[in-house]
């Protein structure tokens, strides 16, 4: 061969391995992580690993070597990616963003809300930090054609001078004060659009996502100016589900991270570390996580912190156990964050585990359920995490769920006999007290715009006889499903098998569990029940109840679908012809 003829050949190659590296670059060049979860149980500690400059920085466990089963080969795949990419995250403080908009107000009406006034040299940085909110605000409002001069201001304001105040303020107010207020100024953004009214304007609802949109949108164009060729961003913590719709919607690259761990640990942690007192641990809690979501009526159901609701709406779970100052514990937390960092980065990199095959199943057939309060999904699986069995909660087969009954055909001529039962049709009490309100409602179409109506039964029965009976209901739960299909089918053994839930057992259901000798269940969401401490914390073989770890929904094909046959990319990159297939 020519000279002349292998440099074009080499060129080509090299043209070849340009391109391969040119398809991955979408996935890899631009990433936002949003951090969900409870205070206390490290989402905070996640962004801080986030922003770590290097690799070698964080606490990656060592491997043995050779590897002694498929989670340590993922891992050693992982370390030798992310040591060739590692990229640092810049963090977008949600309570910071909060804190942006009291800045743009009157200095006077802002510190009015603290419960002392603050002291004159934080009283000065106040007023300073509200001359650079108005001044940054204006570029955050024409990002893309704003001076060179103005972005790098902006985004010393958003991403400096920011965090720094906010630390100034935290230890002044106290972690709990500081909490609280953010809390109530967060919920008023949401209400009003300012963090210091609380006159209702709907055009506000998505003013805190909005304006984090645009901080990646600041932070995108300044790391352009200085030539950073990764644009990676963590949002800590996100605590209202329309938010994340709203960000899912706007950032194409964006998966939510939910950080979870035991109550335990995350008690331990705000008593010794942040150093709460119990009192101020159970208003948190009230406000966070309250036991009863419709205590919150009116509009306040669309301003106010939702958690459960945002961690059923994750893409990945990473359980964070222990008290945190144990260094076992942050090597399980960064060996997880640093695996799906690097699918993000390059789909198809590792598999799934055999716990994020399963729980993936029960997610998908949780659609199934005709609940219109809540889906649920079960899996069972026997000890080598073969599915047995699926379950989600619905109605027995040959009745109508909830979501597909029209409560309107309870009082016309032509009634769905099929969907309502004998009870609904003929009970006078029912009807005139437990229903009484539905016709009105149905004849009002133009404020449904073209919603059919239904009802939940339990509810409605609960209200009316004053009970909080879960009895009541209409439906089957998820597991109990998954069990009673085993048994439909012809029956197989599952003692010593697996219990997948997307949220996790009840009372009755934990029971059932632990009669067929389930060994361990899996859960996303904890029962607010005692079923954990009551039922699986009794008795000689009690399951091992475990807080799921990893990727399910739409992530799961995202961070696990790979963009080329891995072959295939490697024949690209090594510059030869396709690997021989065996």
């Amino acid at each position: 061969m020519t000279k002349k003829k292998q440099s074009a050949s080499s060129l080509d190659d090299e043209n070849i391995a340009k391109g391969t590296e040119k398809i991955f670059e979408r996935s890899s060049g631009f990433l936002v992580l949003g951090l969900t979860g409870r205070t206390g149980s490290g989402c905070s500690t996640v962004a801080e690993l986030l922003c770590k400059s290097s690799f070698q920085e964080l606490q990656w466990r060592a491997l043995p070597n050779p590897p002694t089963n498929h989670e340590d080969r993922k891992d050693r795949i992982v370390e030798h990616w992310l040591k060739e990419r590692w990229t640092k995250f810049r963090k977008i403080q949600v309570s910071q963003v909060i804190l942006s908009f009291a800045l743009e107000a009157d200095p006077d009406e802002f510190t009015a809300q603290f419960r002392s006034k603050p002291p004159s040299k934080l009283r000065a940085a106040l007023e300073e930090a509200h001359h650079a909110a108005s001044k940054s605000l204006k570029t955050l409002s024409h990002v893309s054609t704003a001076a060179r001069d103005a972005i790098i201001d902006a985004d010393k304001f958003y991403f400096n001078t920011l965090p720094n105040l906010a630390t100034e303020l935290k230890d002044f107010l106290s972690l709990s004060a500081y909490t609280a207020l953010f809390q109530q100024l967060g919920d008023n953004v949401r209400r009003s659009g300012s963090p210091l009214k609380k006159e209702i304007d709907p055009e506000n609802l998505f003013a805190i996502p909005r304006r984090i949109e645009k901080l990646i949108e600041l932070g995108q164009r300044s790391n352009e100016l200085t030539s950073t060729i990764c644009h990676y961003f963590v949002i800590d913590a996100i605590r209202h589900p329309y938010e994340i719709h709203y960000l899912r919607e706007k950032i194409n690259r964006l998966f939510i991270i939910a950080v979870t761990t035991d109550e335990e640990s995350r008690q331990h942690r705000l008593l010794h570390r942040a150093v709460l007192k119990s009192s101020e641990i159970k208003a948190l809690d009230d406000k966070e996580y309250p036991k009863n979501k419709r205590n919150l009526t009116g509009y306040d159901q669309f301003v106010s912190q939702n958690i459960q609701d945002c961690i059923s709406a994750a893409d990945i779970y990473i359980s964070n156990i222990g008290y945190g100052s144990e260094l076992t514990d942050l090597h399980d937390l960064t060996r997880n964050l640093c695996r799906y960092i690097a699918l993000a980065q390059h789909p198809g990199l590792v598999t799934p585990t055999p716990e994020e095959r399963c729980m993936q199943a029960a997610f998908a057939v949780r659609l199934n359920s005709g609940c219109i309060s809540r889906q649920v999904g079960a899996v069972i699986t026997d000890e080598t995490f073969s599915i047995k069995a699926v379950g989600w909660n619905d109605v027995p087969l040959g009745q109508v769920p909830c979501l597909l009954r029209y409560s309107h055909d309870l009082y016309t001529k032509q009634k769905d006999y099929e969907a309502f039962s004998k009870f609904e049709l003929t009970d006078k009490e029912f009807r005139e007290k437990g229903l009484g309100a539905i016709p009105a409602v149905a004849s009002k179409r133009e404020e449904i715009h073209g919603r059919h109506i239904t009802y939940c039964f339990k509810s409605v029965y609960n209200e009316l006889v004053g009970e909080k009976n879960q009895v009541h209901t209409r439906s089957l739960h998820a597991e109990e499903n998954a069990f009673l299909q085993i048994s439909k089918s012809g029956g197989q053994g599952i003692s010593a098998g697996f219990l997948f839930s997307t949220a996790s057992p009840c009372e009755l259901c934990a029971k059932k569990a632990y009669q067929l000798g389930i060994s361990r269940v899996y859960y996303i969401d904890p029962y607010p029940g005692i079923s954990a401490s009551h039922i699986f914390g009794a008795g000689k073989n009690p399951p091992d109840v475990i807080l799921f770890s990893g990727v399910i929904g739409r992530a799961y094909h995202q961070l696990y679908e790979p963009i080329m046959p891995y072959k295939d990319e490697m024949a690209t990159l090594l510059l030869q012809q396709p690997l021989p297939t065996m």
